[in-house]
């Protein structure tokens, strides 16, 4: 088993971080290109994509990898399904999308949800043989589709907004890579439908899959809420800041936690019955998941304004304070991102929707006390909640793993005060340096200098725990 979560780590790692930043690099190049309307414009769907993405999913595809044996009637009646509702879902946001565009008072949102919505049945296409690979961990071959595919999808983006089309380069980003992933799962599973429904196994995915279901639906309501409060009492160029300063801060977060679950979930579930290693593995991967995203992130609080003039241009700066909020509030993925497939690993579904549920109560009642009071209290309010989201599933994790909420925070302490106290070096080069360019990399420089040898210093486990997997053959 360590074998497979080394390759399968190594290899994870080797496509979230390469995508990362071909996604990164894309990404600054497009918001250089066009402006906060246009992120608007595309977020603004969001809400109804995640739904529907949820329903199609519906726990399906964890039920298929958790599953200790996998046949053909699972993966054929688990297809027609989420191809079934993914035909249904397009017809249904096609009809509606004039009413949307009327809600949010937005100029050709209809056209641009009825071509973008496509992405709903290309996406259904691929969730079977996407968790065959996983099931099997061929990450290697998922590393070298996803890097080659989002690099030749940014690239036509970068094109379609250089030549003018706006928002529509998003829209062709999307639907390129999602086709093109689509048809990278098939070459490499060589596995294809057969049309043969079972309901007898269908109910066995869906005895997993439904509490998922509900899960996933609460977080695709909560985790869009904010975007279509602010589409609808703000508008698009508000949503277009908030959503690229949500979406900067939390990139490495987000990465560096959806690598290590997705390498891990099918080991994880393969030792269900050891709660022992399951609270082992899960204290190391936070500790090392700490050690690289806290540091990060507060630097990125630190320098943001300059981060922005240099990346994004001045049109950006005003999202600055709304970027460093999040910088913080992010953090929390780390954690809740851990519990989530610890609770999906030993097959708790029911416990994690009740977790996730109560969760979302308290964002909402947040976000009712902050929605009229502008961007940046809301903003704070989902510190408030990041705080509360890791308290609330602590408890369940400590209940039904037996991991305590100490011993977490024991965890990351350490990392946490190493990360702080560079801080001082970077207000004291920002304080004597002038020259924008030259700020940022002296600032950059001796923060993560300074972090490293206090590690190094202090022999931090995670230094060996990273050699072991990106240094042994």
């Amino acid at each position: 088993m360590k074998g497979d979560a080394h390759k399968s780590l190594l290899w994870s790692g080797v496509q979230q971080f390469v995508v990362f930043g071909i996604q990164f690099g894309v990404g600054v190049l497009l918001a250089r290109l066009l402006n906060p309307y246009d992120f608007g414009v595309i977020a603004m769907q969001g809400v109804f994509f995640a739904i529907s993405s949820a329903f199609i999913d519906c726990g399906l595809e964890g039920a298929l990898i958790q599953k200790k044996e996998c046949t053909k009637a699972d993966t054929n009646s688990a297809f027609i399904y989420s191809i079934s509702i993914s035909v249904a879902l397009y017809v249904l946001l096609f009809l509606a999308a004039p009413i949307i565009e009327d809600f949010y008072q937005t100029p050709n949102l209809g056209k641009v949800i009825r071509i973008s919505a496509l992405v709903l049945m290309i996406n259904a296409v691929g969730i079977v043989p996407r968790s065959l690979l996983q099931r099997q961990l061929r990450f290697k071959e998922l590393a070298v589709a996803s890097t080659t595919i989002q690099f030749a999808a940014g690239l036509v983006a970068v094109l379609m907004a250089y030549h003018g089309y706006a928002y529509w380069a998003l829209v062709g980003q999307t639907l390129l890579a999602a086709g093109l992933m689509a048809v990278a799962y098939y070459v490499y599973t060589r596995w294809w439908p057969s049309f043969q429904f079972s309901m007898e196994s269908f109910r066995q995915l869906i005895s997993f899959g439904l509490p998922m279901l509900f899960t996933a639906l609460v977080h695709a309501l909560y985790n869009n809420l904010y975007s279509l409060v602010i589409g609808k009492q703000y508008n698009a160029r508000q949503l277009g800041l908030y959503n690229r300063a949500e979406n900067y801060s939390c990139y490495v977060a987000y990465s560096l936690s959806d690598m290590s679950m997705r390498a891990l979930y099918p080991i994880l579930s393969r030792a269900q019955d050891d709660l022992v290693q399951l609270k082992v593995a899960a204290l190391r991967i936070l500790h090392a998941s700490a050690f690289i995203v806290v540091p990060i992130n507060v630097f990125l609080l630190v320098e943001a304004e300059d981060i922005i003039c240099i990346l994004l241009t001045d049109k950006w700066v005003e999202m600055t304070p709304l970027m460093q909020v999040m910088c913080v509030s992010t953090l929390a993925y780390v954690v809740s991102n851990l519990h989530f497939n610890l609770f999906k690993a030993i097959g708790r579904t029911q416990i994690l929707f009740i977790c996730e549920f109560i969760k979302k109560i308290f964002g909402i009642l947040i976000l009712l006390l902050t929605f009229q009071y502008g961007l940046l209290v809301m903003v704070w309010g989902l510190l408030i909640y990041a705080v509360l989201n890791i308290l609330v599933s602590s408890y369940f994790v400590y209940r039904f793993v037996g991991i305590t909420l100490w011993e977490q925070g024991k965890e990351v302490y350490v990392v946490a005060l190493n990360a702080l106290a560079p801080i001082l070096v970077c207000f004291f080069v920002g304080y004597m340096v002038d020259q924008l360019y030259m700020r940022f990399t002296l600032s950059f420089v001796s923060y993560f200098i300074i972090y490293a040898l206090m590690a190094w210093f202090e022999k931090d486990k995670t230094i060996d725990f990273l050699k072991g997997y990106f240094l042994k053959g």
